[in-house]
């Protein structure tokens, strides 16, 4: 089960300070825990982590800023599990939540099943549309489910009536084409004609101009009486096939 450990700083220091924290894995059939592998920068970081006889992950939280986040593969690769925000001054357990389990084409069927994870950009957690869509080669996919990941990017969502592969997708709202003489509420999502990698959010309820505005890359633009707040768009991201482990 390699483990990646995502810092902001590297901490430098000649001194070796060793802490256990004992492992849990959050699933219900959960792998094996075999020797852990550690990277920081992406990059194998060499003595920084041993596994104990107990099972404990032994770190040297000397090497490490104060809280940091784990993810871990397991099954070739087929099963991630992550955890976030360990506090490495004061945790003494690290949870791992599995997220996904790739599994064989198995067909639809009722029961309960879920997909968690969490939603970064640029390593920073992000509220995104995320939708679950059951990956059905026969009679064709469906989204199953969607929910919007919370600001610290966790997203954990249920889905019934289908217990085959999903792909999970994390979008941004594109909003609708931006309309003349429109009546918009403050909240509204609006794109260009021609699209330029932005999005417009109304900050000022209104109806819009007899013209389609200049869109800037950054603050605001009026338009009539709404006022638009810029907003990056980013690419959807989708991972998958996925098996939904079962509620």
């Amino acid at each position: 089960m390699p483990v990646q450990i995502r810092i902001c700083d590297s901490i430098e220091t000649p001194n070796i300070q060793w802490k256990d924290f004992t492992v849990v894995i959050n699933d219900a059939n959960p792998d094996a825990v075999i020797p852990f592998h550690t990277f920081v920068r992406n990059r194998p970081f060499a003595k920084s982590a041993v596994v104990t006889a107990s099972g404990t992950l032994r770190l040297d939280v000397s090497q490490f800023p104060p809280v940091v986040s784990v993810m871990a593969m397991a099954g070739g690769g087929q099963k991630v599990y992550f955890g976030r925000d360990i506090d490495l001054v004061n945790d003494t357990s690290i949870t791992l939540y599995a997220i996904d389990e790739s599994g064989a084409g198995s067909g639809g069927g009722g029961g309960s099943h879920h997909v968690a994870g969490t939603v970064t950009i640029d390593d920073a957690s992000k509220a995104r549309s995320v939708l679950v869509i059951s990956d059905d080669t026969g009679s064709g996919r469906k989204v199953l489910a969607e929910e919007v990941s919370g600001s610290d990017g966790l997203f954990d969502i249920a889905y019934t009536g289908w217990t085959g592969p999903v792909i999970v997708l994390a979008v941004d709202n594109y909003g609708a084409e931006f309309q003349t003489e429109t009546a918009l509420n403050s909240g509204d999502i609006v794109h260009p004609a021609v699209p330029n990698g932005y999005v417009y959010e109304v900050t000022a309820s209104g109806t819009t101009g007899t013209t389609e505005p200049q869109w800037p890359s950054s603050g605001s633009v009026q338009s009539g009486s709404v006022t638009f707040n810029t907003i990056p768009y980013y690419r959807p991201v989708a991972s998958g096939p996925l098996q939904g482990a079962p509620v």
